[in-house]
């Protein structure tokens, strides 16, 4: 299949613009987030003007046990999904098939886990995201693959809605 230089060149100055354009920032933003949830809360140069005049550096995380705490709120609180039937034409046999194939794929995918990972990712930096695909490596007709995904790797763009 033959190159498209003017498509590449399109896509290549869009993908600057977004990183330029908010991508950039919350990285640092990120990053910074990040560190404070660890504990990492003193700047390198504080630190180093601490240690020069002789004084220790003390770190209370307030943040890490709360949110510990959060996250064990949302681990208690999981919700089950079930579908109902409504509407025209909905019956109950379909409702209940649409249930278990929904239960196969949480299961498949562990998705409890993957729901508290993204929400953990959400309330520490701000953004976390699924990746949801087909999936045929196992099947030829395809399976459903739920991640998460690493939201420092996600370039939203700056003119999305």
């Amino acid at each position: 299949m033959p190159i498209n230089e003017q498509i590449a060149s399109g896509q290549l100055w869009r993908f600057r613009v977004a990183v330029e354009r908010g991508h950039k920032s919350f990285l640092e933003l990120a990053q910074r987030c990040d560190d404070f949830f660890i504990g990492k809360q003193w700047d390198d140069n504080d630190l180093a003007h601490l240690r020069k005049v002789g004084r220790p550096s003390l770190t209370i995380n307030k943040i890490l046990p709360t949110l510990a705490n959060i996250f064990g709120a949302q681990i208690q609180n999981r919700v089950d999904v079930v579908f109902r039937p409504t509407g025209l034409g909905a019956d109950a046999t379909t409702a209940e098939a649409l249930t278990k194939v929904w239960a196969h794929i949480a299961q498949a995918n562990d998705l409890p886990w993957v729901r508290s990972e993204v929400f953990a990712d959400g309330c520490i930096r701000g953004r976390g995201f699924f990746d949801v695909r087909l999936d045929f490596t196992d099947n030829v007709n395809g399976e459903v693959k739920i991640s998460s995904v690493n939201s420092k790797n996600v370039i939203i763009d700056p003119d999305a809605d």
